[in-house]
């Protein structure tokens, strides 16, 4: 197995003697290379491509403890955004998240350290900023109260719920009243509802939570 000889050409001897040394060097480049690229010796047009990013994480939890939040970014480069990645625990999971830092030190969370679920008319997923996205939808008659629980697929909001939007749905013949569904966040976790229409038409609603 080749590996990278620093100081090679010596240019104390002569380069046919060193010559087996610097094709060794350029082995262990091309072979260096082909971490996440296609390699150099690779006889298609797509040679030297990307063919996956590993980001190195810039702090930990260890270097940083005990979350490592907010993260050590890296220095700001003027003119110029940098993406990196950091171990975070964000209070779901600790795990790498990625990071956007422009030119002018404004510094972005990308993902979240989950991975985003749909099942069964209920969802989450997260949005830049550090944001978690929930939303589902509750079948339910008129004037009638309950409680939706946010910790769906082993992820709820760990901090906090921001909002919850709803909209009322009907299935049948178009609804001659009003419906709506008043809200109250409960705790990060849950919210209970009512549900208020002068229509038998309306069926349930759609709803929407916001937190981090």
């Amino acid at each position: 197995m080749s590996s990278y000889q620093p100081g090679i050409p010596t240019g104390t001897v002569n380069l046919d003697v060193d010559y087996l040394n610097i094709q060794n060097n350029f082995q262990q480049l091309d072979t260096s290379f082909g971490v996440d690229h296609v390699t150099f010796s690779n006889q298609t047009a797509q040679n030297g491509y990307h063919q996956s990013i590993h980001f190195n994480p810039v702090s930990t939890t260890a270097t940083n403890p005990p979350n490592n939040q907010p993260v050590i970014a890296p220095a700001t480069t003027g003119g110029f955004g940098q993406l990196f990645s950091a171990q975070i625990n964000d209070g779901i999971n600790a795990d790498e998240a990625l990071y956007f830092l422009t030119g002018g030190n404004r510094l972005t969370q990308m993902t979240r350290n989950f991975q985003p679920t749909i099942a069964a008319n209920t969802g989450t997923t997260f949005i830049p900023g550090g944001f978690i996205l929930k939303f589902g939808r509750v079948t339910a008659s008129a004037n009638t109260t309950g409680t939706v629980n946010l910790n769906t697929n082993g992820i709820s909001f760990p901090n906090a719920c921001f909002s919850v939007w709803t909209q009322p749905f009907y299935t049948g013949a178009n609804p001659s009243g009003v419906a709506t569904a008043a809200i109250k966040i409960n705790t990060p976790t849950s919210f209970t509802w009512t549900f208020i229409t002068s229509s038998g038409a309306y069926t349930g609603f759609l709803w929407v939570a916001l937190g981090n």
